[in-house]
């Protein structure tokens, strides 16, 4: 029987280098890169996302939190290094073709794209959440009595989710905005909140935005979600005017 503990892991658990030092290797129009990562600000997401096309079919965005790396690991400027980290532990340990999520968010409010969109994540969650799916890993570990969101991540995780909302034309609900905690680990099928403990991640966290039950999520998530939309395309309209 697979442990509780096991179970209680994130999508990512990753040895940790002794190295703290980024290495970025050109900046951009949008942000810094290293190799495949590229390393932004809400606002350099925001430009980059609205001009990029994508090919294909997204209309699930997935919220995931990291456990391990966790908030101990992040120094403030080892974005590159925990990033890399985490792709080598999903191709040699995984097994995985590349770095599983799409993009992973940092305490510090930063945004990383990684994989990308147009190639569908991999992980625990299981295919069908992955075919049509887009995965944000949130760096942190969400779990109540763990490390506490900052104000920083806090805003960019709402900000980025809808910014995808819009770009993906997605209403928030629990069809389009999924938590990992609501997908069986054996048979790869949503179960919402109708699992044993065993059979399911705490992922994103019992504490992330209020828990990770579908009525957290649309209590104190979504709301946040579907108010900062409204936000964004009243200052596009303004913008545009």
């Amino acid at each position: 029987m697979i442990s509780v503990m096991f179970l209680s892991l994130s999508l990512l658990v990753c040895p940790i280098s002794a190295n703290t030092n980024d290495k970025p290797v050109s900046t951009q129009k949008y942000g810094v890169t290293s190799g495949q990562h590229i390393l932004m600000t809400r606002e350099e997401f925001r430009n980059w996302l609205f001009n990029q096309t994508f090919k294909r079919k997204i209309n699930i965005i997935q919220q995931h939190h990291t456990w391990a790396p966790s908030y101990k690991h992040f120094h403030g400027s080892n974005h590159f290094q925990l990033l890399e980290s985490m792709r080598n532990y999903h191709m040699t340990k995984m097994g995985w073709s590349n770095i599983a999520q799409n993009i992973t968010t940092f305490p510090d409010g930063k945004i990383a794209v990684s994989r990308p969109f147009d190639v569908a994540p991999e992980g625990t969650i299981g295919p069908k959440a992955n075919a049509t799916g887009l995965t944000i890993e949130n760096l942190g570990n969400f779990d109540a009595g763990h490390d506490v969101m900052t104000a920083e991540q806090r805003e960019t995780i709402v900000y980025l989710t809808a910014l995808l909302c819009i770009k993906f034309g997605l209403v928030p609900s629990i069809d389009t905005i999924t938590y990992h905690h609501w997908w069986d680990l054996r048979t790869g099928e949503r179960v919402l909140d109708n699992a044993p403990d065993y059979n399911v991640k705490s992922c994103p966290g019992t504490a992330f935005f209020g828990g990770n039950s579908t009525t957290a999520a649309k209590t104190h998530f979504y709301p946040l979600v579907a108010k900062k939309i409204d936000e964004i395309l009243a200052s596009m309209k303004t913008s545009d005017n």
